[in-house]
């Protein structure tokens, strides 16, 4: 599964992330639904690490509000590009 794949799949199933400047090239990206820990990975897409970049807090930390963001641009865009033509559910569970 490629990076950009592998990052919308995550996406959809949690209401915080938490990020980490790994190095230059790379941010690590910790995944939590309901306060609990759910996955991680790194990303180094430019596009997308600088969309995280652009809505995390000073404390590196992108709330709800900022993960139903990155949801329409990048899980409709996933899915239009995939050719699925139903739109993924922003119900955080």
């Amino acid at each position: 599964m490629d990076e950009f794949s592998l990052f919308t799949s995550k996406l959809q199933s949690c209401d915080l992330i938490v990020l980490t400047e790994a190095d230059e090239i790379r941010t690590y990206c910790r995944f939590y639904a309901n306060g609990l820990y759910q996955d991680r990975m790194f990303i180094s897409d430019s596009a997308v690490k600088e969309s995280l970049t652009l809505l995390s807090s000073e404390e590196d930390v992108i709330d709800w509000n900022g993960v139903q963001n990155l949801r329409k641009k990048y899980c409709e865009a996933f899915s239009s590009s995939a050719g699925v033509n139903s739109e993924p559910s922003a119900e955080v569970v």
